[in-house]
């Protein structure tokens, strides 16, 4: 059976809740999180991926939305406040030293591991994905997405050598 495309309309309304929800956690800005969102499916009607099949589209819009995470993330510089820096996981308040260590730590590595490394990284161990729903959204294979965590984690312990 073959499934009809989504009209753009279709892809925002099912996509754009989970994709802001997704950009606040990387960027920790509500805000920031709505503009990589918006600009995705922006891009999404721009290149016509709305027309693909809904697997593929979806893969597209994580994939795109992630990208654009992570350039907001290289460019970002300490401008939020002490307000915004403060999170909340699992309805618990997060201790303020942490979320700024987690996202220095985000925006140190931003800066230092290749885009697809970050990416598998970012999908795999924040997102929660499986490794075979990390290839289809990276468009590669399960192998691939082996080799990238294994990198990552190699690349983190050289950093963390270089660090002690």
């Amino acid at each position: 059976m073959q499934l009809t495309p989504p009209t753009l309309e279709q892809a925002y309304r099912q996509f754009f809740p989970v994709v802001r929800e997704r950009c606040r956690r990387l960027l920790g800005n509500g805000d920031e999180a709505s503009d990589v969102a918006q600009e995705t499916f922006i891009r999404l009607w721009r290149a016509g991926e709305c027309r693909k099949p809904p697997r593929d589209a979806a893969a597209w819009i994580h994939r795109t939305a992630l990208h654009l995470a992570i350039d907001r993330l290289r460019g970002q510089k300490a401008r939020a406040s002490w307000a915004e820096q403060l999170g909340h996981r699992g309805g618990q308040v997060l201790d303020l030293h942490e979320v700024i260590h987690n996202r220095q730590l985000l925006a140190f590595l931003a800066q230092r591991l290749p885009a697809d490394v970050l990416e598998a990284g970012v999908l795999h161990r924040a997102d929660g994905l499986s490794q075979p729903d990390v290839a289809r959204v990276l468009g590669c294979s399960e192998r691939t997405v082996r080799r990238l965590l294994t990198e990552l984690d190699e690349r983190l312990s050289r950093l963390k050598e270089h660090a002690s």
